[in-house]
């Protein structure tokens, strides 16, 4: 974990020298998968917007539940992502309580409420994931002029 802090430190320390506009984007999500489970996530996104720069991005940390017969079992992840305003993409890795990691794609197109889907390699009860989710982007978290439309 003091990795990803050093690494969050150093990203919003570069993108603040650059004048950018750093973010963070908490947001929450309901699906289901192809095997017919439930799941719900939350998430925190930490990342950079600019109207000049590269296109969005940021590191998503999150935990995902899964509705197995009469108990819920829990998942973390993690994912780089890039996303421009009305759909993007992201790669990463989601974990089981065991230390297991399975790679992780996503993708999703909407506007603060998003259509997503999440592919995930080797994890045989949840490789198709479809899903909604609602984020709170809140802008200019260490400084920067960035205006969102």
């Amino acid at each position: 974990m003091r990795k990803y802090k050093l690494l969050f430190l150093l990203i919003i320390g570069v993108l603040n020298a650059s004048g950018s506009s750093p973010y963070i984007s908490p947001g929450i999500q309901l699906g289901f998968n192809t095997k017919g489970n439930l799941f719900l996530s939350v998430q925190t996104t930490f990342g950079y917007v600019s109207y000049y720069g590269p296109p969005p991005f940021g590191v998503t940390v999150g935990l995902r539940w899964y509705k197995m017969q009469e108990k819920w079992v829990r998942y973390s992840y993690t994912d780089l992502q890039i996303w421009l305003f009305i759909g993007g993409v992201g790669i990463g890795q989601m974990r089981d309580n065991d230390g297991n990691k399975y790679l992780r794609f996503k993708t999703g197109v909407g506007a603060l409420v998003y259509a997503t889907y999440d592919y995930c390699k080797d994890l045989e009860i949840a490789k198709h994931n479809f899903g909604g989710i609602g984020t709170l982007p809140i802008y200019n978290i260490l400084g920067g002029d960035y205006q969102p439309l």
